[in-house]
């Protein structure tokens, strides 16, 4: 049974993770271009991908504007993740990210995406809303920027001892 949108945009449709997302998000997180810039390592194998998928639905199920989704077109590719999630131990801030696979990559499909989920967190009544990008990511400023967050400057203060990532900051209304 197909699951409940939780946001759409012009070209995109964002719904919980299900299990026959698994290969698909698999085969983007093995990309290393992918994770080239996320600091993360790829998968150790497809099985971790699928134990992490009920994880993801339980948080997109709270109801709270926060989660971990697919995004896929409207015709029903996969074409990436996206994200809300609150910081802790920082109050009233949330971080937004997304990720896309290669293959939807140069379509606009970033910008669309980020300022899709910036308006499903206001829409939340969700405070100050962070993206924390690589500084050498220049696409992924560039998303950022288009989708309306302005550069804040770089910072360590959101994982002491590791390399400093620029702060964008969406303005809240």
């Amino acid at each position: 049974m197909p699951t409940s949108p939780v946001f759409r945009t012009e070209r995109l449709l964002v719904r919980p993770f299900d299990q026959a997302d698994v290969a698909s998000a698999y085969a983007m997180w093995s990309d290393p271009e992918v994770c080239r810039f996320t600091g993360d390592d790829p998968p150790s194998g497809i099985e971790v991908i699928a134990a992490d998928i009920p994880r993801w639905q339980a948080v997109a199920e709270r109801g709270t504007g926060c989660g971990f989704w697919a995004v896929t077109t409207l015709d029903g590719v996969f074409a990436g993740d996206v994200y809300v999630r609150p910081f802790d131990g920082r109050a009233g801030e949330h971080e937004v990210g997304w990720h896309l696979a290669r293959s939807c990559w140069g379509r606009g499909y970033a910008t669309e995406i980020a300022a899709g989920v910036l308006a499903h967190a206001r829409r939340h009544g969700l405070d100050r809303l962070v993206a924390l990008i690589d500084p050498g990511h220049a696409a992924s400023r560039r998303v950022a920027e288009k989708a309306g967050m302005v550069f804040e400057g770089l910072s360590d203060r959101y994982d002491p001892g590791d390399p400093p990532v620029a702060v964008y900051a969406a303005p809240v209304p």
